[in-house]
């Protein structure tokens, strides 16, 4: 384009022209044509970019929602009712917890043996002049581990510091008792089989008398539904399927933990994802719209293979699952139903039923009976674990909303290289063309002095009405 300075006038061509507006005017009419095609191209192709996106982005949600239901342990739709409290604590562990009533009764709790070390006057203070020392420490029936104490560094700090180190399960540390006294405790694993022996023969530390085990290893005992049950943890995760349960007291009587299913819950989860579909749906209407609103159409109208996206997740919708129930074989089924606007509406009276006498088809229909799937494979994984698959495809470094944004990047790149070319292009226009205005200008400019000297001269020829 032309300059901000018309260099002609500066100097002085004199033709009077405004030479700067023609020059621009020829440049911006040579110019107008290219331009117009860039403007158009890289407007489409910024319009496809941004619906992509939101392609990718309604993708990813629509993913999310539908993983909360790929797995069969993800149907864990339960409450716990605890009566016991003071006695047991119980939580979800993860996975399907099996639904009843149980009264439970912890007769014991598992314990730790614990030894403590006679009293020292110091932790850090060395205990055995000087010299190296050494004794050895079992657990249960494990081999004897010996624990080595280096000359100068017989300390009960020392000692606590070997003992941890040899990764045995038995933890040590020095406590102090009253001013000036301290002592080495050591604790082993819990369970009546993990006692601890210590073999001490000099006797230095005190830990391996009889006096020394201040607490006994037991094992936990839990009444549960009138069977006996003997842990060597307080921890037990096996008593009741996907619970895990922690003792925390002995009790005096039975009490009762209950588990029951939660529909409720896993409705409103089902009615989400259904609405996940709908939100993907707008997206897609709007992208791939004839005429929207406005009447302007959606910049993804003819891309076959975005069309395609949304035709796939719609059958997965409407379609049997892959992993059909007996009763419960599609979500048709649950009560979910295709609207004239192309939406999916949820009857949340057939939903509740279904989940109510047909929970188990749910589960399968949606999961496949399966836990921790992968996108890899050819298995079928359910309405949800399918879907999760189908989207992680199109999402993949090969997929097709990667090759669109490869493709739409490439071109937006192109159309910022002929841009460039054009300006370069444009501007030698201009150079051109005021070059052949300067020669013009000079011209016009050297015939205006020959026409100002040859009528100073006529005017001085004789028998000029001047020279009468």
């Amino acid at each position: 384009m032309a300059g901000s300075t018309d260099y002609l006038n500066t100097l002085s061509a004199g033709s009077g022209l405004d030479v700067q507006s023609i020059v621009t005017a020829m440049v911006n009419a040579e110019k107008a044509a290219p331009q117009v095609s860039i403007d158009r191209r890289l407007e489409d192709v910024t319009a496809d970019i941004s619906a992509v996106a939101k392609v990718k982005s309604a993708l990813g949600s629509l993913q999310t929602a539908f993983a909360v239901l790929d797995d069969k342990n993800d149907f864990n739709f339960s409450t716990i009712n605890n009566s016991g409290t003071a006695y047991v604590t119980a939580s979800f562990d993860g996975t399907l917890a099996q639904s009843g009533s149980y009264n439970i009764e912890v007769n014991s709790l598992a314990k730790a043996e614990m030894r403590q070390s006679v009293e020292f006057a110091s932790k850090t203070a060395d205990l055995n002049s000087g010299a190296a020392f050494s004794f050895t420490i079992q657990v249960g029936s494990d081999t004897a581990q010996t624990v080595s104490l280096a000359a100068g560094a017989v300390t009960l700090d020392g000692a606590a510091a070997a003992i941890n180190d040899l990764g045995i399960g038995i933890a040590a540390w020095v406590v102090q008792t009253a001013e000036d006294k301290y002592k080495l405790l050591t604790q082993g694993p819990t369970g009546a089989a993990n006692t601890v022996t210590v073999t001490d023969t000099d006797d230095l530390f005190g830990l391996n008398e009889n006096s020394a085990k201040v607490q006994t290893a037991t094992d936990a005992d839990v009444d549960i539904n009138g069977v006996n049950v003997v842990r060597t943890s307080n921890i037990m995760d096996d008593l009741i399927p996907g619970v895990s349960i922690g003792l925390l007291s002995t009790s005096s009587q039975a009490f009762n933990l209950s588990v029951a299913r939660d529909t409720s819950s896993a409705q409103t989860v089902i009615t989400s994802v259904v609405e996940a579909v709908n939100e993907f749906e707008k997206v897609m209407q709007e992208v791939i719209a004839v005429t929207d609103a406005n009447g302007d159409p959606g910049p993804l109208k003819s891309d076959v293979a975005i069309k395609a996206i949304r035709d796939t997740v719609r059958a997965f919708v409407v379609d049997d699952s892959s992993t059909p129930g007996t009763t419960i074989e599609s979500l048709s089924d649950m009560g979910v139903s295709v609207q004239r606007d192309g939406s999916f509406k949820v009857d949340s009276v057939t939903l509740a039923s279904a989940l109510k006498n047909n929970f188990d088809d749910v589960t399968l229909l949606f999961s496949a009976n399966t836990n921790n799937q992968t996108t890899f494979g050819t298995a079928n994984r359910g309405l949800a674990g399918d879907m999760v698959k189908q989207i992680s495809d199109y999402l993949s470094s090969s997929g097709v909303i990667k090759t669109r944004e490869t493709t739409y990047s490439k071109t937006q790149a192109t159309l910022v290289t002929e841009q460039a070319e054009l300006d370069t292009k444009m501007a030698g226009v201009e150079e051109r063309y005021t070059k052949q205005f300067i020669t013009m200008n000079r011209i016009m400019d050297e015939m205006k002095n020959m026409q100002e000297y040859l009528e100073g001269q006529l005017e001085h020829l004789p028998f000029t009405s001047n020279n009468d």
